[in-house]
């Protein structure tokens, strides 16, 4: 099989949300409006909120569609990566672009930063679901959480996204970070839950530190606490559940290292993780991972019961 390396395009990688999530990654690495302390890519090293063409957009296009005729399955076109994707201003462009010369689903993950920009949620209306973040409604704890740029404020992106829950007829799900001890006292959630009423998103995804994040916080929330959460937000609400389909191997161990060293270099992988979207047994990808290790090609790091593995190019 011949071995094709992506700039933008990675994956498919198992998404608890979006089954095999073929992602697009058009935005340098660490360009982004926060610097959030869950962030599993590292710190941000670009705060910024202007909008620019960071790339050439039909380089992105033609790169993506390549790979979905290379790859067996996809279940969604994700935009999201090593940054924040509405930061490019390229990104309706795309969207359309993609949609016009495949029949996959074009998915957009944002931390809903950007959303009170007119031209941003324009961009956005041309996807077919869009998955923004809120991780804090009080300033206070949003602003320890997500450590935004200075000029972005909470009440004005709570805003943007109603005003595009009006103008937007395509699926919202929104995603809560629970971090114990930090948003998830009765005060705080019953401004989120009153937000929600408002914004109507289409779902509800409760998540929780199960990665190894930019800093060392402890603020991984049980299973009990979750569905307590759960049920008080309501029947559109649910827990993002563990990755449960499998795919065949990617062929070569060349073919293999490839492809995994791509996807670490944007994002953390367990064993499982590893073996699920490659399809391979876990011995072997056991022994491969000890490899690229002794290599100095990746690092694992120990984070509750689990190792994860990154790219050794990323400062955690």
């Amino acid at each position: 099989m011949m071995i094709i390396m992506n700039r933008y395009a990675f994956g498919p990688v198992p998404s608890r949300r979006l089954g095999f999530s073929l992602g697009v990654d058009a935005i340098p690495a660490k360009y982004c409006t926060f610097d959030c302390i869950y962030c599993q890519i590292g710190k941000t090293t670009c705060l910024e909120i202007e909008r620019k063409g960071f790339f050439d957009p039909f380089e992105i296009v033609h790169e993506v569609i390549n790979t979905i005729n290379e790859v067996k399955h996809v279940d969604f076109v994700t935009f999201s990566g090593s940054g924040e994707p509405t930061l490019n201003s390229d990104l309706g462009l795309m969207i359309r672009e993609i949609k016009k010369r495949t029949d996959s689903p074009v998915a957009v993950i944002t931390n809903g930063s950007l959303m009170c920009n007119e031209e941003v949620r324009k961009d956005l209306l041309a996807a077919d679901v869009v998955l923004p973040s809120l991780d804090g409604v009080s300033d206070d704890i949003f602003r320890y959480i997500n450590r935004p740029h200075a000029l972005i404020v909470i009440d004005t992106i709570i805003e943007g996204l109603k005003t595009f829950r009006q103008e937007y007829d395509g699926q919202i799900w929104l995603e809560i970070m629970m971090i114990k001890d930090v948003n998830d006292e009765p005060e705080e959630l019953r401004k989120f839950k009153d937000i929600i009423n408002q914004l109507k998103p289409d779902k509800i995804h409760l998540n929780t530190v199960t990665r190894p994040p930019a800093e060392e916080i402890r603020g991984k929330m049980e299973v009990d606490d979750l569905e307590k959460v759960c049920r008080y937000f309501g029947e559109k609400c649910e827990i993002i559940c563990t990755f449960e389909k499998s795919i065949e191997d990617y062929g070569s161990a060349e073919g293999w290292e490839l492809r995994v060293l791509d996807i670490l270099k944007r994002r953390s992988m367990s064993l499982d993780d590893i073996v699920k979207i490659t399809g391979i047994s876990h011995l072997k990808a056991k022994s491969r991972l000890s490899i690229l290790e002794y290599e100095g090609r990746i690092k694992g790091y120990h984070f509750g019961d689990n190792v994860y593995y990154v790219s050794a190019e990323v400062t955690i």
